[in-house]
């Protein structure tokens, strides 16, 4: 059903150019323009890339189009985005930036600051939940640019939150199993509340005005498409599809946090 459904956009649609450049210039920025030591191993810039095409994959490709139709979709997305490609950015972090930045005062102040576990996990879940607030998401996904904000925002506090967890030297591995244990807790809700419920939460994925201005980002030329077109986009149970997106970062969390913690432990010894 999906596949046929996104027969009928365009490539241009599907696949977001805008995203696509943004990553490839953060790749040259990365490649060309930042310090590189010579100490520099290989598999820190593969990883730094990976995290890049995770990015894209996540906002840029046709995932986002299907995480306007499919609920599940979007939280595949926000797995992609707040649970994947932070790591892996910040693995593939080049050390030498963090060297420069000590040179300046305020910056380093703001780093350490934003850096201290209570502040990054109210970063984080301010963010998380405030997004996934009914009306503000629903207002969120449609208006393009509100959106990215979002996500933009999603993105940065993300990177926040992970740093003390991929961090060799800022938590001892009690403290650092303690932050990854209580970051875990603190979403299980969103999760289960996406479970029980025995209604659609969110509105856009079942009201044929809202899911009309949500999908009208991606086409951005409506006056051929009669609105039975976008009815034929709405098979899909949003009570399911929130229990399908529950499952799904419930075990994400669980396993990314897990295995990311357990990494950076045994990296550090």
């Amino acid at each position: 059903m999906l596949d046929i459904i996104l027969d009928e956009f365009h490539f241009s649609t599907l696949w977001n150019g805008g995203i696509l450049i943004f990553s490839m210039f953060a790749a040259i920025i990365y490649f060309f323009l930042l310090p590189t030591s010579r100490k520099h191993p290989l598999w820190k810039s593969i990883v730094f890339v990976i995290g890049l095409i995770v990015i894209f994959i996540a906002i840029g490709s046709p995932l986002n189009v299907t995480g306007r139709i499919k609920f599940s979709s979007h939280i595949f997305q926000m797995v992609l985005l707040l649970l994947v490609a932070p790591p892996l950015l910040i693995a593939g972090l080049k050390t030498e930036i963090l060297e420069r930045l000590k040179s300046f005062a305020f910056l380093e102040r703001v780093v350490n600051e934003l850096r201290r576990p209570v502040t990054a996990i109210l970063i984080f879940q301010l963010f998380f939940y405030g997004y996934h607030i009914p009306f503000i998401f629903n207002f969120a996904r449609i208006d393009l640019y509100l959106n990215y904000f979002f996500l933009l925002a999603l993105f940065i506090s993300a990177i926040i939150l992970w740093i003390p967890i991929m961090s060799l030297t800022q938590l001892t591995d009690e403290k650092k199993w303690k932050y990854t244990l209580i970051n875990m807790v603190l979403l299980i809700p969103f999760s289960v509340l996406l479970f029980v419920a025995s209604e659609g939460i969110y509105a856009i994925y079942s009201d044929i005005d809202l899911f009309m201005s949500a999908l009208a980002l991606c086409l951005p030329d409506l006056t051929d498409v009669p609105v039975e077109f976008f009815a034929s986009l709405l098979p899909f149970d949003p009570v399911q599809e929130q229990k399908i997106g529950a499952i799904i970062f419930l075990v994400s969390q669980v396993i990314f946090f897990s295995v990311v913690t357990l990494v950076g432990i045994k990296r550090r010894k």
